[in-house]
């Protein structure tokens, strides 16, 4: 019988130790999660939010989940979703701050709803994704990046040229944490070179289509052939070969406007003429100021932590606790 007794006890215990060391190590078998939630990390500081047609009043760090997972792939290294969550939180009560405002609609980041984000990520990751994310903005909850006790402009892409730029030679203004520093590892990205091509036909169709003035010249019996030339070319770039000036058709454009206009993925590129139309040859995505978050995935999965990452790629900031 008292054998029966401690075999029974045994079986009994050797479950349960191997389930609270594996509570040790793996926070998702935590029952609970402990602290390792959002709700328990909330900041107390709210956005009011439409869902549909209805609105709601949400924390600041809900929020923050809403947007992560539209802004960075979920299959990168924690930690680089941890430093995007950062540079999220910074952003969004930098422009509540500053704009005297907590209605999303006045914010420019784009809120997810579960459902939308459980379509996005699938379901086949979602609950592994979802924890991941959560992880990253409950772990960071409350942290934003700040120079001489202010928030700074978190700025950030997906792919850089093999540096980032600086504030310098992109926007014209020297700003002291928008330095270039160098990122080699993302001339290795999917997303490191882009071509768009265009038909002299589609390029003229987008033109006109674009531009009301040149509607108003088809009108007045100037109408083009189908297949003639467009005159286009870079008449401006930096010297790292940011445009900053194209002219198309004897009219001018600035390098953000031919990004839009032509659908590019950065303001990085050279027009080449080739049979029948031209292409636009593209390097790096997005504007390469600030985070590449193809780099800080590459760094996270070097080792380094989400404070060493920002502290990389801005100048001279501070990581502290928002008040």
């Amino acid at each position: 019988m008292k054998k029966c007794i401690v075999f029974l006890i045994v079986m009994v215990l050797i479950p349960c130790s191997i389930i609270f060391t594996a509570s040790l190590l793996f926070d998702e078998i935590t029952i609970g999660n402990g602290n390792n939630t959002v709700e328990n990390n909330y900041m107390g500081k709210n956005v009011l939010i439409e869902i549909n047609g209805l609105y709601k009043s949400m924390d600041v760090e809900e929020y923050v989940l809403g947007v992560l997972p539209g802004t960075i792939s979920p299959e990168y290294d924690e930690e680089a979703l941890k430093t995007q969550a950062v540079l999220i939180r910074t952003n969004v009560l930098k422009e509540m701050l500053e704009n005297n405002t907590s209605d999303a609609a006045d914010l420019s980041y784009q809120y997810l709803s579960e459902e939308e984000r459980r379509q996005m990520l699938g379901e086949l990751h979602y609950q592994k994704d979802k924890q991941r994310f959560e992880r990253a903005v409950a772990q960071t909850a409350g942290k934003v990046i700040k120079q001489e006790d202010s928030l700074i402009m978190a700025l950030y892409h997906e792919v850089s040229i093999g540096k980032t730029a600086s504030a310098k030679e992109i926007m014209d203004k020297d700003i002291s944490y928008l330095q270039s520093v160098d990122s080699p590892q993302d001339v290795e990205a999917k997303h490191y070179m882009n071509i768009i091509t265009y038909s002299w036909q589609e390029l003229r169709e987008k033109l006109q289509k674009d531009s009301s003035a040149k509607e108003a010249e088809a009108g007045e019996g100037e109408e083009k052939q189908e297949n003639e030339k467009v005159n286009i070319a870079v008449a401006e770039s930096t010297e790292n070969g940011f445009v900053k000036k194209v002219t198309v058709e004897g009219n001018d454009l600035t390098g953000e406007e031919a990004m839009q206009q032509f659908g590019l993925s950065s303001t990085n590129f050279y027009v080449e003429e080739m049979e029948g139309g031209i292409r636009f040859v593209c390097l790096g995505k997005g504007n390469c100021l600030g985070v590449s978050l193809y780099g800080a995935n590459y760094l996270a999965l070097q080792g380094k932590t989400y404070e060493e990452i920002i502290q990389y790629y801005y100048k001279d900031v501070v990581i502290a606790n928002y008040k």
